[in-house]
């Protein structure tokens, strides 16, 4: 007898578990639905499993994966709405921001502010150098001859840091215009902008792309900027004694990436978000860049959805990143 009693306390306790845990899980899990913006449960593929918010609200679905878990990044949708991604075990939870209207039009009036201030820099600079070429070439001391070298070293580093900041204003107030390109082109072009840097370095620079085009829509001239960043990032800090530089190209049914391989010393994944800051430099970095290369990636990518991963081996470090894949028209 007393065992059958024991038996039945046993089997009702366990009961009680089951439903408390059910309970603990299910208004875990739902809490989320409280939230005042569109929301939406991810799985681990990025694609949208539920969701909730007013009918017709933006594509949550994350073309570009989901982060890890206790990781949170910033993306955006298709149209521009900027997106909140939590990552967890499984998938992750994303979360539409609010838009700022006034940032969204002081963004829009510096992107067409930035055509005429670039006019308005580079015009004295280009002056400036020209004129020092003059004096460089007049019989002067081989000290003054000098000190006009590093004049015009300088205002090539001044000249340079302007263009990036405009070119990195214009992105920031999204006015690029969009086509379908083949990303195999624009690594392509990419690959041959860097080049004579390449040989400068005497660096190795190869292209790999899938034997079947891959479409994507993108700003052309954008997404080519970035990757020459990235190239140029690599030749620069990421040479090590192989002295080879690769941009790989693959694709799936519904995605391409793109991906930039050297072989430096690698770097560590969590420091890529610090990197991609403007004016922030790795350690013991030294040169004469803008320090804006990787903040202008960032910003490409971000206007575009996506991110930049990095991660590291023995052989060097690889930064890529993701873009959604058009059918072919």
């Amino acid at each position: 007898m007393t065992w059958r009693v024991l038996l039945g306390v046993l089997w009702v306790a366990s009961l009680a578990a089951l439903a408390g845990w059910w309970l603990l899980t299910r208004r875990r899990i739902d809490t989320w639905r409280l939230l005042p913006v569109p929301a939406a449960l991810l799985d681990s593929g990025g694609a949208v499993r539920s969701r909730t918010g007013p009918l017709g609200g933006p594509d949550l679905a994350a073309t570009t994966g989901v982060p890890a878990p206790g990781q949170v990044v910033r993306g955006a949708t298709a149209d521009g709405t900027p997106l909140a991604v939590a990552g967890f075990r499984g998938g992750a939870l994303a979360v539409a921001l609010p838009r700022d209207p006034v940032a969204d039009r002081r963004d829009a009036m510096l992107a067409e502010l930035a055509p005429r201030l670039a006019h308005d820099v580079y015009t004295p600079l280009s002056a400036m150098v020209g004129h020092l070429d003059l004096i460089a070439h007049e019989p002067i001391s081989d000290t003054a001859r000098q000190s006009v070298r590093v004049c015009q070293q300088e205002l090539d580093r001044i000249a340079t840091m302007s263009r990036d900041l405009l070119a990195l204003t214009a992105i920031r107030g999204g006015t690029a215009t969009r086509t379908t390109a083949y990303a195999g082109a624009l690594a392509e072009e990419a690959v041959a902008g860097i080049l004579p840097e390449a040989d400068t370095l005497g660096a190795q620079v190869t292209f790999e792309a899938p034997a079947e085009a891959a479409l994507v829509e993108v700003s052309e001239g954008d997404v080519i900027r970035a990757l020459r960043n990235l190239l140029m990032n690599a030749l620069r800090h990421g040479l090590g004694e192989a002295r080879r530089v690769t941009l790989r190209v693959t694709g799936t049914d519904d995605a391409v990436t793109f991906a930039v391989v050297d072989s430096g010393p690698g770097v560590a994944p969590e420091d890529v978000e610090a990197l991609c800051q403007p004016m922030v430099r790795g350690e013991g970095v030294t040169g004469s860049g803008s320090g804006l290369g990787l903040a202008i990636v960032a910003e490409v990518l971000r206007a575009h959805g996506s991110r930049l991963q990095a991660s590291s081996n023995s052989h060097g470090a690889t930064f890529a990143f993701t873009l959604p894949r058009v059918a072919a028209r």
